[in-house]
């Protein structure tokens, strides 16, 4: 008489019978439950910017010069090109007010184009 062996893996029947060679169990099924520990970890988002201790807290815009400028009197700002500066004056003659990490003062506004 045949004798018939099921093994049972997922639910899924394997017959097997009499045969001439020898037969070895079929691994585990793996398990999926844990995949979620497998996930590399998330990174923590990166912190905010700092704010620029020397920024305004209100200011109209912010702009880099394209160009230098040496101050001509007193209350104007000297600056190289590529200086980021805080807008928080415009003036009707093209002149603005505004301030950079060691300055503050008045500034051409034609020296300068919106910082995206």
């Amino acid at each position: 008489m045949r004798q018939l062996t099921c093994l049972f893996v997922k639910q899924a029947p394997y017959l097997f019978a009499d045969l001439d060679f020898p037969t070895f169990p079929l691994p585990p099924s793996l398990d999926i439950s844990n995949c979620g520990l497998l996930k590399p970890p998330l990174l923590p988002p990166p912190p905010p910017p700092e704010k620029l201790l020397w920024a305004p807290d209100t200011y109209l815009e912010k702009v880099v010069t394209l160009y230098p400028y040496v101050q001509k009197k007193d209350d104007e700002l000297s600056f190289t090109e590529g200086v980021i500066i805080y807008v928080t004056r415009k003036y009707s003659n093209g002149w603005c007010e505004g301030v950079t990490s060691d300055a503050q003062g008045l500034f051409p506004g034609n020296y300068t184009e919106p910082l995206h």
